[in-house]
């Protein structure tokens, strides 16, 4: 049973990491340096929760995603569709691990 749940949370690992991806390659109106460092702190944050969330709970996740290291706090984000994939990307962290 443990073994299917290292491999279903490998698989959404995987997922989430394709999902960031995605976001890297976004052609919007967003500055370059802003959907890089967007990314990269999804992907610091995807990285720590895998690692944690059997001993975490559900709303410890829920902060450290969305509160401690929400990615768009620091940067002014004009596109509404980069807005809406980075929290939807946050959310199919806090559902997926919780």
């Amino acid at each position: 049973m443990e073994q299917i749940m290292q491999t279903d949370s490998n698989n959404t690992f995987s997922q989430i990491r394709h999902a960031i991806q995605c976001l890297i390659e976004f052609n919007g109106e967003v500055d370059r340096d802003d959907v890089l460092y967007a990314a990269n702190k999804l992907i610091a944050v995807l990285r720590k929760v895998h690692d944690n969330y059997q001993s975490w709970s559900n709303e410890a996740i829920w902060e450290f995603v969305i509160i401690k290291n929400d990615p768009l706090r620091y940067i002014n984000v004009k596109s509404d569709q980069f807005n809406h994939m980075v929290r939807k990307i946050q959310e199919d962290m806090i559902v997926r691990f919780s």
